[in-house]
């Protein structure tokens, strides 16, 4: 697994792809440079505000969602592909990135190579539920491009922030050119407090609900970061992936999320 050691440990040091401009990650060109909003912020995320997420589909339809940790490669989640689907041509595999809404100017598709299941991922077990998507051809990073960084060891954050690919109201459920991303600010909580909701929490999960006196509803997109920041810093980090979660965020139900932390020596 060394090979895949490789982009993880660029994505956490900060250094996107060895090129001469030297990309760094979490950072946010095209968006106002603070992750500070006013507390009611807007629920529909906005041009450049997560420019590391992505929208995984096959056959040209939505399936879960992701994000850009290196110019090759993508995290999201191992059990959106169960075998039936990777026993089908990963042809049909694609990555959408660089909008936030799938009739964006800026978006575009990429072809996946290879789809890697994390070793441990046993399911109906989701205790390892982490898979990388290798890239048929690198991401271009831009302003509306951009990789996430990585969080190397669990620690606590200021805010946090979950968006998930969701159907413009009034378009047909099965019409993905209609969907757009929308976010929920998040808090953790406690290993403690989410044992009591939750059975067999392992140490690998990380529990997340929506943060008091927010607005919106995350149904939850399996595959989704996580992603955190501190007081006074511009820069995001992903600390977990969505993996499971019974209308997600909401108090009293958490989502739940494999910790990035967790699983950097793989």
């Amino acid at each position: 697994m060394f090979q895949l050691l490789i982009p993880l440990l660029l994505a956490l040091k900060g250094h996107a792809q060895d090129d001469p401009e030297n990309v760094q990650c979490g950072y946010r060109p095209a968006f106002p440079n603070s992750s500070w909003l006013p507390f009611h912020e807007r629920l529909q995320v906005q041009n450049g505000e997560f420019p590391w997420q992505v929208s995984i589909q096959m056959s040209r339809k939505h399936l879960c969602g992701g994000s850009i940790i290196h110019q090759w490669w993508v995290l999201t989640a191992a059990h959106c592909f169960p075998r039936t689907l990777l026993d089908m041509a990963v042809v049909n595999v694609t990555v959408v990135m660089g909008t936030r809404t799938f009739s964006n100017i800026h978006s575009e598709r990429k072809q996946v190579q290879k789809v890697i299941i994390h070793k441990d991922y046993k399911p109906p077990q989701l205790d390892s539920d982490l898979s990388l998507l290798l890239l048929a051809t690198p991401v271009q990073f831009s302003n509306f491009k951009m990789p996430v960084c990585l969080q190397e060891e669990e620690r606590t954050w200021d805010r946090c922030w979950m968006a998930e690919w969701v159907m413009t109201n009034g378009y047909d459920q099965y019409d993905d050119l209609n969907m757009h991303l929308e976010k929920l600010r998040v808090v953790q909580i406690s290993q403690k407090e989410c044992a009591k909701r939750v059975n067999q929490l392992s140490r690998n999960m990380i529990c997340a609900w929506k943060e008091p006196g927010t607005n919106g509803i995350c149904k939850g997109d399996s595959g989704a970061p996580l992603v955190c920041a501190i007081y006074g810093t511009q820069r995001l980090f992903q600390v977990g992936v969505f993996s499971w979660g019974i209308r997600s965020g909401s108090r009293g139900r958490p989502g739940m999320f494999v910790s990035v932390a967790q699983f950097i020596p793989w």
